[in-house]
């Protein structure tokens, strides 16, 4: 009995962060439209943040931050300087293009809570 209740509690706790990673991104990422130049990527505590010289808002630097987690750090690795990030309002996915020696590489990320 008390292991039902513990995987229970386990299993609340995974859609909980589920729920919590869609929540924010929804907060963070939905409302803006992104377009721009990767200037710089770093590191914190809490999240892989993206410097973006952003476009659509006339070249105004955004921090994108994502959370650490698979995707998050997928695509901090992904992304390299001078890549092409962009996102439309409305939406969470980010997609990137990495340049590459012969052009450009590009992924899109659908699903940032992975």
């Amino acid at each position: 009995m008390k292991l039902l209740l513990l995987l229970f509690l386990f299993l609340q706790g995974l859609t909980g962060n589920e729920s919590d990673c869609k929540a924010f991104y929804e907060k963070t990422l939905y409302p803006i439209s992104l377009k721009g130049n990767l200037i710089k990527k770093e590191k914190t505590d809490e999240y892989y943040l993206l410097y973006v010289k952003n476009e659509e808002e006339g070249g105004k630097e955004v921090i994108v931050r994502l959370l650490k987690n698979q995707t998050g750090k997928s695509i901090f690795l992904f992304a390299l300087d001078n890549s092409l990030i962009s996102k439309r309002k409305g939406e969470t996915a980010l997609h990137v293009l990495a340049p590459i020696s012969n052009g450009f590489k590009g992924r899109i990320f659908p699903n940032l809570c992975e």
